[in-house]
């Protein structure tokens, strides 16, 4: 907690002087992914210490319409390990906002095709559209991710001002913002979550306080009209990535959605000629129906994209956050969005607004994704040198083919695609991986192996039968099945999407109800942070939705950010003064 000088110099008076108080007011510039979760934090820890704030969120467009109006021009891929997160604190995903829950991908080569599923059966990977669908749709069938998040942030206290900023300065060194209502009074702290498609990022470099937007490179991206039943039967609930040996690009995926399927492509200077050699790939052809041809009228756009941070995010009442200061590199923008924001959400409320809190509190978090981001750099690097030679395409391959058949324990090569391509771990952990002496001796031989005539080639493409509902998160259990048995090893926790379950104790030979829980709750925490086994049995009440939530990936998130196991203890001290009530009535 932060503390205060009794009797400071005038020097130290001003410093005293930022931080947030009840009735500080906080703007936020843009109301995507990064402006929203920080909205949202800040209201969260601000309450955990009695304080109340006004914050108000500047965003001009309109999540809930379709095309240009309602875009944030992204792939629309929300990786299994911030899935996992956002049920921590409290953001679950919808039906109506996941439009496929992804539960393997496709990696296609000139050299064969291999299915990739993880070890857990289950959808924890969510396609959503960032706005409520490509232009042209007539009736939304589902909902924008990003007007759920603003929603979430209103629903803390948000005021939404869907205006335009024109102009930034500062009036008795607090910010203010112009737009054409005209001039707000000052801020306590303005917040920059503007991306880096608009020339808003010019009005916080102009303020002269050493701030400049983040190095950016083109990328490709649109939405192809298939139909839902056409989806189901070529794509499925699996992404389709392309390892293609074409000059100039660098990767290219296929994301099933509703009635969409999203097309993207990384590489150097995307244009016509490099789109039509893409889909006249014959590894792309395969993908879609005989007779189908990419139609001149498709929804696209050529966004910017990270691939470099930004100089000096912050100063005196400001910060800058998701795009505007630093992403993931090439993936996972709405996982760096949810990390730069809750930095600068704790940072503004427990230490304080200043320069140097957060330099302490937020640039850390900052030169973390840069750090991982130059690792990054590495192992595309690794995966475009595959592109170009086939012996060793062969060879990932071959490796992965026999993984997946064999169901193996620890499958090696295809956790490492399958982190490296859905932004599901940091590049850090996927490049140590890859060092691994087992990993790149089997890699050896069956790179070695597949240069004999007759060795074995690859997978074929399958169609498997997808897990649960197109539009779901997790797995669904029904009557009768158990979800968690008592006496049983625990090495997850687990969040109730939709229906209800109840908890069992078995004892003396009789089951014993102890709970029932519903949508938002969440059970089995206690594996999370002990070695015991399980306490009671926890079994469907009808047809319900559970989301998993891995034992490794929860401590090595806490060790980061120890805040994040805040709402999992408040749960737990609100069970054990029930169960003291329970004992008292009983007594």
């Amino acid at each position: 907690m932060r503390s205060r000088s009794p009797s400071p110099s005038p020097l130290v008076t001003e410093r005293d002087d930022l931080f947030l108080d009840n009735g500080s007011r906080v703007a936020v510039i843009g109301g995507g992914p990064a402006g929203s979760l920080f909205s949202y934090f800040l209201f969260e820890m601000a309450e955990r210490i009695g304080m109340e704030l006004a914050v108000d969120i500047y965003e001009p467009r309109d999540f809930a319409k379709t095309g240009p109006q309602g875009c944030n021009m992204c792939g629309g891929i929300i990786s299994e390990s911030l899935v996992q997160l956002l049920a921590t604190e409290g953001i679950n995903l919808p039906s109506t906002v996941v439009q496929r829950g992804i539960d393997s991908y496709v990696l296609h080569m000139d050299v064969g095709t291999v299915r990739i599923e993880p070890t857990r059966r289950e959808k924890r990977i969510a396609a959503v559209h960032r706005g409520a669908g490509p232009r042209g749709v007539v009736e939304p069938r589902w909902d924008s991710f990003d007007a759920h998040l603003l929603e979430l942030a209103k629903g803390r206290g948000a005021q939404i001002h869907q205006e335009r900023v024109e102009g930034i300065d500062r009036d008795g060194g607090k910010p203010r913002i112009t737009t054409k209502r005209g001039t707000s009074p000052g801020y306590d702290l303005l917040v920059g979550s503007v991306g880096v498609n608009t020339g808003a990022l010019k009005l916080f470099e102009e303020m002269g306080a050493g701030y400049r937007a983040p190095g950016t490179t083109k990328t490709y991206i649109c939405e192809l009209l298939l139909g839902e039943r056409t989806i189901k039967t070529y794509f499925g609930n699996a992404m389709h990535m392309f390892l293609l040996n074409l000059p100039r690009l660098e990767f290219a995926a296929l994301i099933p959605k509703g009635d969409y399927v999203t097309m993207v492509m990384l590489g150097t200077g995307i244009d016509k000629s490099l789109v039509d050699a893409f889909f006249s790939a014959p590894e792309v052809r395969k993908c879609f129906p005989a007779d189908w041809s990419p139609p001149a009228d498709s929804c696209h756009c050529s966004p910017a994209i990270n691939i470099s941070a930004a100089v000096k995010p912050f100063a005196d009442r400001m910060v800058l956050i998701g795009d505007s200061g630093v992403s993931r590199l090439y993936k996972d923008g709405i996982g760096g969005a949810y990390r730069t924001a809750k930095a600068a959400a704790r940072t503004a409320v427990f230490e304080g607004v200043a320069e140097e809190n957060f330099r302490k509190g937020y640039l850390p978090v900052c030169r973390s994704l840069s750090m991982d981001n130059r690792i990054g750099k590495i192992v595309f690097g690794i995966t475009s040198l595959i592109q170009k030679t086939t012996v060793l395409r062969k060879g990932l391959l071959r490796m992965t083919a026999a993984e997946q058949e064999s169901r193996q324990r620890n499958p090696r090569m295809s956790d490492v695609l399958w982190d490296t391509f859905t932004g599901s771990a940091p590049y850090s952990d996927v490049f140590r991986r890859s060092l691994h002496p087992v990993f790149l001796g089997r890699l050896l031989y069956e790179t070695l192996m597949g240069v004999l005539p007759a060795g074995r080639e690859g997978g074929k493409k399958e169609d498997k039968v997808p897990f649960g509902k197109m539009g779901e998160l997790g797995k669904i259990y029904n009557s009768g099945e158990i979800i968690v048995r008592q006496g049983d090893v625990g090495e997850c926790m687990y969040f109730i999407q939709s229906g209800k379950v109840e908890v069992i104790r078995e004892s003396d030979g009789k089951d014993v109800k102890l709970a029932e829980l519903g949508q938002g709750e969440f059970f089995g925490e206690m594996a999370l942070f002990e070695k015991g086994v399980r306490s009671a049995t926890v079994r469907p009440l009808g047809e319900v939705r559970v989301l998993s939530v891995d034992k490794r990936l929860f401590l090595r998130k806490i060790h980061e950010d120890p805040a994040l196991a805040f709402r999992i203890m408040q749960k737990m001290s609100r069970r054990i003064r029930e169960l003291d009530k329970e004992l008292g009535d009983l007594r």
